[in-house]
């Protein structure tokens, strides 16, 4: 098959290997104690969405669409995902819970043990498919007494952060945790219709995790996890790009979005002594209605959309693991994921007639109404083997197998006021499809001395095919599957006295029919194939701790990541464009002086390239090289903190997404500033 002949091509080909599991990976972590191997903090980046690691996370790019993660994009080294219908170019896992669609991803973090990005393909290690790369997150687990944990956060805009949180034993066999969320503030957009006028925007979200441990014995854990989270926003932030206050809009509609978001999962852990068995069974709904959003953004009835969806996400994981402390280490899987999708979308446009271009006398108005229901199921075996062939040399190799089985039905009904463009039904639309996918793994690490070492990867990976709704045209309700090859190659230092760190990388990665979003009218959109994407770049990271109370961190990476071989829907050849939704190049800084009295001071900037946001890299829609700055000073007693901060201090402007067929754009955060005050007991 095509895909299985790609992927053994390209490893005939790139016979170099990696290690950069091997290596620990990247990790963000919610500890003050930091590995000088190229970790972050979060408090010193005071970062509580995943949107906000952009810049500094080498290769990592995000744009939020401002819309509760609907139509949110996140792309490692140039794999991304599609905004409404697609696989996940970055996958994600909680607490070894697998995410389905990029959309569902909780955009706000839970109280974190860890937070790890793995850059590259992943399907060896998870049970989810991680195309470009995985974002794991671990949350605080249970504790040996009794503890608890809470912080209120106030700020501009009337904003209000809550958080609490509780855990340790029950009995001699049972412990908990638990910890919840609350989150509000007013609107940073100012409607000035006078018919509806205030701040449309305001945000509100709730969410609460809670796990039962029970331990019957020393070689087993069994965990009942169940998590919660609500969002019930105002509009989706959009203003128009040729406003001269990117804060300001005059729309007829005050917008609504809301999202709910519920997860049980049971995990069994059981030491069979010659390895460890792992369980994971979970079930996901997430719903999204209504989301209204004012398309035209003008003080007249001319344009808007609602859509309510729901995804509901099966899933079954059986992983066996060898002892980590053995020279030969590995994992074996079995996966088994099932997705199912429904949704309904209400379209309303309202146009004056226009003959000329076939539009009767007087006005005219249109209601579309699309319904859709897919389905996907997948089942996978992975594996992946550490093997230590010397007390320098180790050797990885990995591979996943997948079958992919979608389907797709969707029927479309529109109704007007005149002419032609009075009731009309549109053809069902009924597709399926199938594949086998097969992405092996090659690695080594080598270490010059107990300081340095290199290493090297070389990948592959697959995104299958399926189908999108948002398509009247049975011809472009498909897409075909993409296929990558990734080969990176880098040094790692850290010093003896673990007071220096660094991580330099390099890496090249071809995709092939690069799956594409395309807008084919405001509403409706498609996924295209473009033949050939070339993705490079170096990435880099830097801890330096001169002395016990400093800690700096540098991260910065630059990419180029281009269409080799695309020509679009038109005819228009883009070949040697930048690909939409990817900076240029993208750079962190965080400090933090510890004084010997409690207090400290900290601050962090992170920076962004420039970003296209349409195939066509038309200059209208892009955003210019920007940077944020945060900053906050603070005091750290043994049971309580208290803190004042500044977000984007000096209120830089810039936009986090941008539409290109409405000429809408959601501006960045503005400058915001509060207090903080956490106890611990």
């Amino acid at each position: 098959m095509r895909q299985i002949g790609f992927c053994l091509s390209a490893l005939l080909l790139g016979s170099v290997v990696n290690a950069q599991d091997v290596l620990q990976p990247l990790v963000v972590t919610g500890q003050r104690e930091v590995e000088s191997d190229g970790n972050v903090d979060l408090e010193e980046i005071d970062a509580e969405r995943v949107g906000e690691l952009l810049g500094y996370l080498p290769g990592f790019a995000a744009v939020a669409s401002d819309s509760a993660g609907f139509g949110d994009t996140l792309a490692v080294r140039g794999t991304a995902n599609t905004l409404f219908f697609g696989g996940a170019g970055v996958a994600m896992v909680v607490d070894d819970v697998p995410y389905g669609d990029v959309y569902t991803y909780s955009t706000e973090f839970f109280d974190l043990e860890s937070f790890t990005l793995h850059r590259g393909p992943q399907g060896s290690r998870f049970a989810r498919n991680g195309a470009g790369g995985l974002i794991e997150m671990t949350t605080l687990g249970t504790t040996d007494t009794a503890e608890y944990g809470f912080s209120a956060e106030y700020g501009s805009y009337e904003s209000l952060n809550l958080r609490f949180r509780a855990s340790g034993p029950i009995n001699d066999r049972w412990s908990y945790t638990f910890q919840s969320y609350y989150k509000k503030r007013d609107g940073y957009i100012e409607n000035t219709n006078p018919a509806v006028g205030g701040n449309n925007d305001d945000r509100e979200q709730m969410g609460a995790l809670g796990s039962l441990y029970y331990n019957p014995s020393a070689d087993l854990e069994v965990r009942f996890r169940a998590m919660y989270e609500a969002t019930r926003d105002g509009s989706q932030r959009l203003t128009s790009l040729n406003s001269p206050d990117p804060f300001e809009v005059q729309s007829d509609l005050p917008g609504e979005t809301e999202v709910d978001r519920f997860q049980l999962s049971l995990h069994v852990d059981q030491d069979l002594g010659w390895a460890n068995f792992k369980s994971i069974s979970s079930y996901q709904n997430w719903q999204l209605g209504p989301s209204i959003v004012d398309l035209d953004l003008s003080p007249f009835s001319g344009a808007d959309s609602d859509i309510d969806q729901e995804q509901k996400l099966w899933s079954q994981e059986f992983r066996l693991e060898s002892d980590d402390s053995e020279s030969l280490r590995w994992t074996a899987g079995l996966a088994y994921l099932r997705k199912d999708t429904d949704g309904v979308a209400d379209r309303f446009f309202f146009l004056p007639g226009n003959p000329m271009f076939g539009i009767p006398a007087g006005t005219f108005f249109s209601d579309q109404s699309t319904i859709f229901a897919s389905e996907e199921q997948s089942v996978a075996l992975f594996g992946n083997v550490q093997w230590d062939a010397s007390d320098r040399v180790t050797f990885e190799v990995g591979g996943r197998l997948e079958y992919v089985e979608s389907s797709l039905e969707r029927s479309k009904v529109e109704s007007g006021n005149a002419g032609a463009f009075g009731f009309q039904s549109y053809q069902p639309i009924l597709s399926e499809a199938d594949g086998w996918y097969f992405s092996p793994t090659l690695g080594i690490n080598f270490e010059l001395d107990d300081e340095t070492s290199l290493f090297a990867r070389t990948s592959t990976s697959f995104k299958p095919e399926g189908f999108t709704a948002f398509s009247d045209n049975p011809a472009t309700t498909s897409y075909d599957e993409e296929l990558a090859w990734e080969t990176e190659v880098g040094l790692r230092y850290e010093n003896s006295a673990q007071t220096l760190g660094f991580e330099l990388r390099g890496y090249y990665k071809r995709i092939d029919d690069y799956q594409l979003n395309s807008s084919v009218q405001p509403t409706d959109f498609i996924i295209l194939n473009a033949g050939r994407v070339d993705s490079y770049g170096v990435e880099g990271e830097l801890v330096w701790r001169p002395s016990d109370a400093l800690t700096v961190q540098v991260a910065a990476g630059w990419n180029q990541v281009e269409f080799n071989d695309y020509t679009d829907l038109s005819g228009n050849d883009f070949s040697g464009n930048n690909v939409p939704f990817i900076p240029q190049f993208t750079a962190g800084l965080t400090a933090r002086y510890d004084f010997e009295c409690g207090f400290y001071a900290q601050t962090g900037v992170r920076a962004v390239g420039s970003t296209y946001f349409d195939g066509s890299n038309n200059s209208n829609f892009k955003q210019k090289a920007y940077e944020v700055w945060d900053a906050q000073i603070g005091y750290q007693a043994e049971n309580w903190n208290a803190a004042i901060f500044a977000r984007n201090v000096f209120d830089e402007e810039y936009y986090s997404f941008m539409n290109n067929q409405i000429a809408a754009g959601a501006p960045g955060d503005p400058q915001v500033v509060g207090v903080r005050l956490g106890l611990e007991f």
